[in-house]
């Protein structure tokens, strides 16, 4: 009986079992193994360059970050200075780490998680993605600040790399500036040299850097970049979605819907200008009740808020009617209308309680909708700006106010961070547009009833001289239509006034207009709008003041309009019978169409590159660019043979490499140029042989080859490289050939 019968039944299954446990086990040990591998120890990293490329990599990230506010300066310096130390801690450890410092590290990586962790949870209840970008900003940062004491490896020099990467990244989310392309490139610079240095280390340290590689790499990646950002549209929103609209502080204003004045109540954060000292921010003057053309002030460049549109336009915060010759003032007893239906909210088509009725409703008038999406970055006043006829608000409040006097008002204070959104029906006509429309429209007595605020002059009337100015410039003009008579009035005030805002005070009960027009005729947007409106009223044209903001500067990258306090502006706008209010500004040009970020993005490179100093930047150039040359030429005259028979075998055997004839180690120069023979046509053998001779004779024997037979050798080399090169086999690539004995 054999060993399996007398071991009963289960003894067959003995094996296989013992045969899969070892197999389970063996993938058990297997996977083991493979993470074991990953995660030993490899060799240190010894290439400073390497080193320093990765630094500069990651400083990069961590201040683009404070670029773009997502790291204060203070925390981003902090860290900066921590990553240097630590990245010197790393480079001098890098041999022998200290097992003590990886068990702190590991402690320090738990408590910035920990960290993270509660600010999102913290962000939040703010419902919103962006909410996560400051803590996953400074989560990079710290990592990296930990991470970079424990450097001694290529593998954690590349993480370093990576968490880079993502820094620049969340950066690049929030930038809204051309300039953050500086920190981009600097990034893709580094970077592209740490993944050089990693490549050469991969290779065992051999091998040169490709430094004319990553540099055509790069130039590459920031070509394709800038080609993208001229070819794709503009982000347009669509109205299907629900629009951004948010408050990072809820802060209640005990105005009931009035405009904040900043006088007495610390609550209300926006303070109107005062006479005779700079204006601050949010506090024009003509945005906190009656606009006062006495008043002197300048405005700063500080960024109040940021737009984007789908078109660009006058954006509307309040209209005036009532002037004294002074001021405007809303109109007696301007009743306000409170909406409480919370987002989308819909603006009244007409005020109730009076103001200017609008003779046609906005689908009378068509308009295309342009939405409009406000970032409010200082305390402003509590209005919501808007273009041409607002028809739909997203705003973070429950209620709104609505003015008879063009104003949307807030409840809350409009503090920094606020973010609302209008939707408007733009009907901006062009002058052609407006041609139809004759200049008697308004001799009818309705429509000059109906606008009766929109004409009111002080009483007495104290403009008999701004008449016959105005009549006298329409006159000469001869206008057929109301259009033109408004460009006449707008040629003549840019021919003989001048726009400056370092103008005298308007002395007591002086008449602003008439001060203006017949004394020194300087002025800023007040002062000529003003003008332009009491001009159109006294030629019996319905006109009103209008102020707001004028689009800043358009930023590519984000597709946002930069609206600068300065841009604080006062225009006119005119009632034009089937067309409704249209706005006229002879102080500032208003593009109506969206800007092209191609466009802006290349002229301002070109813009930043006229600036540049570029006669010692070619002189440092060329400086460069000669050494470089001439260490090219000393490296390739160091690399040739010293004698002319070896050049010409070298000649020689590049000519056959090209054709995917190599010649062997121990070859003598006989038998390869037999082999080129074989592989080439019309090459006589006895010119080989003599080739051969001659080179032989002047390596070995010391004897010169006379001209001819020098000429004869190099007329050789020629002929058989022209023929290999016609009918050889060639490789896919050069090969490189290192000069070798001549025989």
């Amino acid at each position: 009986m054999n060993d399996e019968a007398r071991m009963g039944p289960g003894a067959a299954s003995g094996p296989r079992t013992a045969r899969a446990t070892s197999a389970n086990g063996g993938q058990r040990t297997g996977f083991v193994e493979m993470v074991r591998k990953a995660n030993a120890p490899q060799a240190p990293e010894h290439s400073l360059l390497f080193r320093s490329a990765t630094l500069a990599s990651v400083l990069t990230g961590v201040f683009a970050c404070a670029s773009t506010g997502e790291l204060s300066v203070g925390s981003a310096l902090a860290a900066g200075v921590a990553i240097s130390i630590g990245m010197a801690f790393s480079a001098f450890t890098r041999s022998r780490p200290w097992q003590w410092v990886k068990i702190l590290l590991a402690f320090a990586v738990i408590f910035v998680f920990v960290q993270f962790v509660m600010q999102v949870f913290g962000a939040a209840h703010t419902g919103e993605l962006s909410s996560i970008e400051v803590p996953l900003a400074g989560l990079f940062t710290w990592v990296q600040v930990v991470h970079a004491y424990d450097v001694p490896a290529r593998r954690d020099l590349l993480f370093s790399v990576a968490a880079a990467a993502a820094l620049v990244t969340v950066a690049a989310a929030q930038a809204v500036s051309v300039g953050f392309l500086g920190f981009v490139a600097v990034w893709l610079v580094s970077s592209m040299i740490a993944l050089g240095c990693s490549w050469r280390s991969m290779a065992g340290g051999q091998g040169r850097l490709p430094s004319i590689g990553l540099a055509g790499a790069t130039v590459v990646i920031l070509v394709v970049a800038v080609v993208l950002e001229l070819v794709l549209p503009p982000p347009r929103a669509s109205q299907e979605i629900t629009l951004p609209n948010s408050l990072t502080s809820y802060l209640a204003l005990p105005s009931g819907g009035g405009l904040t004045q900043g006088g007495g109540n610390p609550t209300e954060p926006a303070r109107a200008g005062r006479p005779g000292g700079q204006i601050g921010i949010g506090g024009y003057v003509g945005m906190d009740g009656p606009l006062d053309t006495a008043d002197r002030g300048s405005l700063g460049n500080e960024v109040v808020m940021r737009v984007r549109a789908d078109r660009p336009g006058y954006f509307l915060g309040l209209t005036y009617s009532s002037w004294d010759g002074q001021s405007w003032t809303d109109p007696t007893g301007c009743p306000v209308t409170e909406e409480d239906t919370g987002s989308p909210f819909a603006v009244p088509t007409t005020p109730d309680g009076g103001g200017t009725p609008s003779l046609q409703s906005t689908a009378d008038l068509g308009g295309d909708a342009n939405v409009q999406t406000f970032y409010v970055l200082k305390p402003l006043p509590n209005l919501l700006f808007a273009t041409s006829v607002p028809t739909q608000i997203y705003f973070p409040d429950h209620s709104l106010v609505f003015g008879c006097d063009n104003s949307i008002r807030s409840t809350v204070a409009m503090t920094p961070g606020t973010v609302y959104t209008v939707i408007s029906q733009d009907t901006e006509a062009t002058p052609s547009d407006l041609a139809g429309v004759p200049a008697t429209v308004f001799e009818s007595p309705y429509l000059r009833r109906t606008f009766a605020a929109e004409l009111q002059l002080p009483s007495p009337d104290p403009y008999a001289r701004v008449s016959a100015l105005a009549h006298s410039i329409v006159s000469k003009a001869h206008p057929t239509s109301l259009v033109g008579e408004i460009q006449a009035l707008e040629t003549w005030i840019g021919a003989h006034t001048q726009y400056s805002t370092n103008i005298p005070p308007l002395l007591p009960g002086q008449d602003a207009v008439n001060q203006f027009l017949f004394g020194n005729r300087v002025g800023y947007c007040e002062q000529i709008s003003t003008a332009l409106a009491v001009m159109l009223r006294t030629l019996g044209v319905p006109a009103r003041e209008a102020t707001g903001y004028v689009p800043g500067p358009f930023e590519p990258l984000s597709d946002l309009y930069d609206i600068q306090a300065k841009d604080a502006h006062a225009w006119v706008q005119v009632y034009f019978p089937g067309q409704g209010w249209q706005s006229f500004d002879p102080t500032a040009y208003v593009p109506l169409a969206p800007a092209n970020p191609g466009a802006v993005l290349m002229s301002d490179m070109g813009h930043l590159l006229a600036g540049l100093p570029w006669l010692p930047i070619g002189t440092a150039g060329g400086l460069v660019a000669a050494v470089f040359a001439r260490r090219y030429v000393l490296r390739r005259r160091r690399a040739l043979p010293p004698t002319w028979a070896g050049r010409l075998a070298l000649r020689l055997e590049r000519a056959g490499a090209r054709a995917g004839l190599v010649r062997g180690p121990a070859e003598t120069l006989a038998e390869y140029a037999g082999r080129l023979r074989g592989s080439a046509h019309g090459i006589r053998a006895d010119e080989l042989r003599q080739l051969v001779e001659v080179v032989s004779t002047a390596a070995y024997a010391g004897r010169e080859p006379s001209p001819d037979e020098r000429a004869a050798a190099e007329a050789t080399v020629d002929s058989l490289r022209a023929q290999l090169r016609r009918h050889g086999p060639r490789t896919p690539g050069r090969r490189r050939v290192t000069p070798t004995t001549a025989t």
